[in-house]
């Protein structure tokens, strides 16, 4: 099956023809006015493409004469707009700083490799002749994996794989398949559907990132709850390193050892390029419906998910809405007439009414149920019991529908915002059932005061979206008004205060976003000193001149000053009088 490779545009999220639109969402953007106190819009749009100057390219002559007979010159772009897709990920910083025409750092050019081949004769030559490399997926990632700094100045090549994008095998008997790295979400489910299977996961970039990227980063998707984060659906793979080539065997378990896959998985390439991966996959359900609830509080719902796991009885997706999200959810909702208006206005009178339920400490979940007839009957069953002995209140399919229907469109939400000078941002975390809420509302008065601290009204959500026998995920979405020429810093303090309230209260620095440069601060408080040794012996054995993805993982010396907020940014950013 042929794929349409489409990149996203440079300045935000999604395609170029597509944006976020709320004409069929007229409580939307009066919620922004009254939560974070906006008067007069003041518009921020992107600059023009032709008003962006990237750097110097600088350019490697052993190194192309070496690949040159394996790699032809219709794998090689050079030109500014592909320098400037592949110059950044699309983390709050990536985007502010593009949509301003600030590039201080862009790849060189830019090589598609089309096999293990191509990419093995690319690390053989780069790491000879002194080229960084920086694998690239889709280039959906958060947390700036795709920094192309090199602190030696080297010529960098962004190694985009997205020719690389078949699934190669389905073994029907053991179901597993066999995937090429470069796949993007969608044309990995159409590929695998014509074998009647599916891998599963789904995170919110689904439609923008890959196979390999969610591999490198240890993802998440929403169905996790049943199919498990990435790691738990990867069977074996292959990497290129500079010192050579990894394979792991394809086998449902072992004992061999320190599990070298799990070397890879989580690596974020900086120790290679992953070329090939085998992976689990599931016959499709013959059923499946998703479905909403209502709870009284946070802790009803937390209460109500951690009975479930305790019972065996999880949904595929479980996501429970906070109070703010739940208030944003409700914004996000088209008008209704006729029947259908009757009918939410009486749901409404009941939940107030009877049911006794506060508007203003609600919290929605939105839930997913699939199987067989026999299975997905029984799933519903036992979890609505489960839900209703926690309070919770049955809202009908209508909007477990609009959420699956809507699911890959929340990311395009954060170009709208910043159009509109605001300040959006994501942080997650994850801890123990014992510790879960109260890092939840430690954390979001951490962040909450932090937006304060810089003089403007603030707005703080959270959601559970993962869920294990153990504990579970907390994602915070935060957002604010921007101060004008201090926008970097004020984002860099609030990210700092989610960190570090994650870190305190015994969460981790990330639960699926991964490292980066973004999460460098806290690496070691994370990891401990001697486990980011360990990783640092890996980095130095596989990669001994430090080609593969420079910075990430691996913080520097001065790591809060390099990650661009020293204690002259942070005196800066609270001086709100300026």
């Amino acid at each position: 099956m042929p794929a349409e490779i489409r990149h996203m545009k440079w300045w935000g999220w999604g395609y170029e023809d597509v944006t976020f639109d709320d004409s069929n969402k007229p409580e939307l953007w009066p919620y922004f006015e009254r939560e974070l106190k906006i008067g007069e819009i003041e518009w921020t749009r992107p600059v023009a493409f032709e008003d962006i100057d990237l750097p110097g390219q600088k350019r490697n002559e052993p190194f192309f004469g070496e690949i040159r007979g394996t790699i032809d010159e219709g794998q090689i772009a050079g030109d500014k707009k592909a320098r400037l897709i592949h110059a950044a990920g699309k983390s709050f910083r990536d985007l502010w700083l593009l949509r301003h025409g600030i590039v201080k750092h862009a790849p060189d050019c830019v090589v598609f490799p089309e096999s293990e081949e191509d990419i093995a004769a690319i690390v053989r030559a780069a790491h000879e002749h002194g080229v960084v490399l920086i694998p690239f997926g889709g280039g959906s990632n958060i947390v700036g994996c795709l920094d192309p700094r090199d602190r030696n100045g080297r010529m960098v090549i962004s190694l985009d794989l997205c020719r690389m994008h078949r699934v190669l095998e389905v073994d029907q008997h053991s179901l597993t398949a066999r995937i090429q790295p470069g796949v993007y979400g969608q044309h990995l489910e159409d590929q695998l559907a014509e074998h009647g299977v599916t891998l599963g996961h789904f995170p919110d970039s689904f439609l923008h990132s890959t196979l390999g990227g969610w591999v490198a980063t240890r993802s998440a998707g929403m169905q996790s709850d049943r199919y498990g984060k990435i790691e738990d659906m990867v069977i074996s793979l292959r990497m290129v390193t500079p010192s050579g080539t990894i394979v792991t065997r394809t086998v449902p378990k072992s004992s061999n050892g320190i599990d070298v896959r799990h070397l890879c998985i989580g690596s974020e390439g900086i120790l290679g390029v992953i070329t090939e991966i085998v992976v689990q996959v599931h016959r499709k359900p013959s059923h499946e419906d998703w479905y909403g609830w209502l709870f009284p509080d946070f802790e009803s719902g937390v209460t109500a998910i951690h009975d479930c796991q305790r019972h065996d009885c999880m949904p595929t997706v479980t996501r429970l809405n906070d109070p703010k999200k739940t208030a944003l959810s409700f914004a996000f909702k088209s008008p209704k007439s006729g029947f259908k208006a009757s009918i939410a206005k009486g749901l409404k009178w009941y939940i107030g009414k009877v049911k006794g339920i506060d508007f203003s400490h609600c919290c929605l979940m939105v839930v997913k149920h699939e199987g067989d007839r026999e299975s997905f009957r029984k799933m519903r069953r036992d979890v609505s019991a489960i839900y209703r002995k926690h309070d919770g209140v049955f809202l009908g399919a209508e909007p477990g529908r609009s959420f699956a229907k809507a699911k890959f469109d929340f990311p395009h939400l954060r170009d709208y915002v910043m159009d509109r000078n605001m300040m959006a941002d994501v942080s997650e975390t994850a801890t123990t059932w014992s510790n879960l809420l109260p890092l939840y509302e430690n954390s979001l008065a951490d962040i909450e005061c932090a937006i304060l601290d810089t003089g403007v009204a603030s707005w703080v959500g959270c959601h559970i979206s993962h869920s294990y026998h153990t504990g579970a995920s907390l994602y915070f979405t935060f957002g604010c008004l921007q101060q004008a020429g201090r926008e970097i810093e004020q984002y860099l303090h609030v990210k700092k205060a989610a960190e570090d309230a994650f870190m305190k209260n015994g969460g981790t620095l990330s639960h699926h976003h991964a490292v980066g440069t973004e999460h460098l601060p806290w690496v070691e408080e994370d990891v401990s000193p001697t486990g980011l040794k360990a990783v640092q012996a890996v980095k130095d054995g596989l990669d001994p001149h430090g080609i593969m993805n420079p910075g990430k993982i691996i913080p520097p010396v001065e790591t809060l000053k390099e990650w661009g907020l020293g204690e002259d940014a942070i005196k800066t950013v609270l001086d709100t009088d300026q």
